[in-house]
């Protein structure tokens, strides 16, 4: 009997310790590469985003680990699609050069507001990108998202059209770049680590930027003027997540990511304009001449001399890319005014 009971633990034993061994093998953990960027809607959601995936997924043994140091910004979107890293935060702007439907929130005077952009995702834009994701970066969208405003913070005030002569400005997509060329600035390359030091230096006078970006970097400390031109004011990101690693997830695995996805980007919505707004008003605390050009005021660039040949250049790219430049931007006007009403 003692014999039995001996063998009956020691084989007990060994299930268990088999068991533990299967759970240590299934044990998974996937690193998601994003940019230091704090404060930041981006920021904000990748973080919560794995909190959240990472208490639901217990269960599946799988783990996501957040890491803003891995990757530079414009080299996100290309280690999805190599495989790099498992999952990843993509920036619609760095990669608008030859994606030109990424684009289409760049063009100048097209989407303004949160809602008008919201409009546009959810009336057909999400399903378009998620195409392009899919097909062109080996990636599927788990959320898509939006930085808090883009605001121009420059060296000195820019009021008006004449303001903008000759200014070195720091731009990071095609479509404003070419705008505000038209408005007579220079549009100027720089890589974002170097922001801080090229607006102490002066080899740019300014820059366009998320309002809680440069408020959190502390960069109206040496731009202190903040002005809303509404040029390119929203710009998106998504949350994206290798195409072959998603295959490898259980469908359990791959309900959870897509509710947790769901989840964040909504939060992220509601919590949009409070956000943004207190980024801005923070910004004013500290001392910035925070500004926002009126109705007239935007009328004065906003000009078909200076509009039309950007919108006619990104038609001509998106329809190479095989995409009716003409009919997407249509739509995009269409759910504009939809929004507005």
């Amino acid at each position: 009997m003692t014999k039995n009971l001996k063998f009956g633990w020691t084989g007990i034993a060994a299930a268990a310790l088999m068991t533990l061994t299967s759970l240590h093998a299934e044990a998974r953990q996937l690193t998601l590469g994003t940019m230091t960027v704090p404060g930041t809607t981006a920021d904000i959601v990748t973080k919560r985003f794995a909190e959240k995936a990472n208490e639901a997924l217990k269960a599946e043994g799988v783990t996501i680990v957040v890491n803003d140091s891995l990757l530079k910004g414009a080299q996100l979107s290309p280690a999805i699609r190599e495989g790099r890293v498992d999952l990843v935060l993509g920036v619609h702007p760095y990669i608008s050069g030859s994606e030109p439907l990424m684009g289409v929130q760049s063009l100048p005077g097209v989407i303004q507001t949160q809602a008008e952009y919201q409009a546009a995702l959810e009336g057909f834009w999400r399903e378009d990108l998620r195409r392009i994701w899919q097909k062109n970066w080996n990636a599927i969208p788990l959320a898509e998202g939006a930085w808090s405003p883009h605001l121009l913070l420059t060296t000195k005030p820019v009021k008006s059209l004449q303001d903008f002569q000759g200014m070195k400005i720091r731009v990071h997509n095609a479509e404003t770049a070419q705008f505000i060329a038209a408005l007579g600035a220079r549009p100027t390359p720089l890589d974002a680590a170097e922001i801080a030091a090229g607006l102490e230096r002066r080899v740019i006078d300014g820059l366009f930027t998320p309002a809680c970006y440069a408020y959190h970097q502390e960069l109206w400390r040496s731009a202190t003027n903040v002005q809303d031109w509404g040029i390119g004011p929203i710009q998106g990101w998504a949350v994206l997540i290798n195409q072959d690693v998603w295959k490898s997830l259980s469908p359990a695995a791959q309900n959870t990511l897509t509710r947790v996805g769901k989840e964040i980007e909504q939060k992220m919505w509601k919590d949009y304009a409070s956000n943004s707004g207190e980024c801005i008003e923070g910004m004013r605390k500290k001392g910035s001449n925070v500004w926002a050009a009126d109705k007239t005021q935007r009328a004065t660039i906003f000009t078909p001399a200076a509009v039309n040949p950007v919108t006619e250049a990104w038609v001509r790219r998106a329809n190479e890319k095989g995409f009716d430049g003409s009919a997407i931007l249509k739509r995009v006007r269409e759910t504009s005014r939809t929004a507005q009403q």
